[in-house]
């Protein structure tokens, strides 16, 4: 039996990854307080098993082509639903006018929803400036008649007046 085990210090000749540098990665987790043998060559050996998986699918997707790219790995992680976690991390690649042309349809689609939102704002306020325009009018114009004044523009300067009046 202890010759089908691999004792991890024997395991860790057989990682392809810097164990070093493993363990320098786990540790910068704040929550990670020490790092075991056994763990860390899990780690290590987990990782190397995900990228060879990972490459193997993108060379299968990619026609069997002679170079792997980023766009065969993109397109892997886009299209399978057990990649789903790092769809962020690795986009499809887009050519500048794409992005360009995503960012004026976003710009498009924005000013058209904040036109009509604005829109409505400023007629409603203007239905309500009106109103309050139109109040301040007939109290003005109920002044007026008052002292006999005919237009609003010598009620202002009598009301300007009597307020500059000791």
């Amino acid at each position: 039996m202890s010759n089908q085990q691999t004792s991890p210090s024997k395991g860790i000749k057989e990682l392809r990854l810097p164990i070093s540098r493993v363990k320098t990665i786990m540790k910068s987790s704040p929550q990670v307080e020490a790092i075991g043998q056994d763990c860390l060559f899990l780690v290590a050996k987990a990782t190397e098993l995900f990228v060879h998986y990972l490459s193997e699918e993108s060379h299968q997707k990619s026609n069997k082509a002679g170079n792997l790219e980023y766009k065969h790995l993109a397109e892997v992680v886009q299209t399978n639903e057990t990649l789903e976690f790092l769809r962020e991390i690795m986009p499809r690649k887009i050519t500048v006018r794409q992005f360009k042309e995503m960012i004026d349809d976003k710009n498009s689609e924005s000013s058209s929803d904040s036109d009509t939102d604005s829109q409505s704002d400023s007629d409603s306020n203007s239905d309500s400036d009106d109103k309050v325009e139109n109040s301040s009018d007939s109290s003005h114009n109920d002044n007026d008649k008052k002292n006999g004044n005919n237009s609003l523009e010598d009620s202002s300067k009598d009301e300007s007046e009597e307020e500059t009046k000791p």
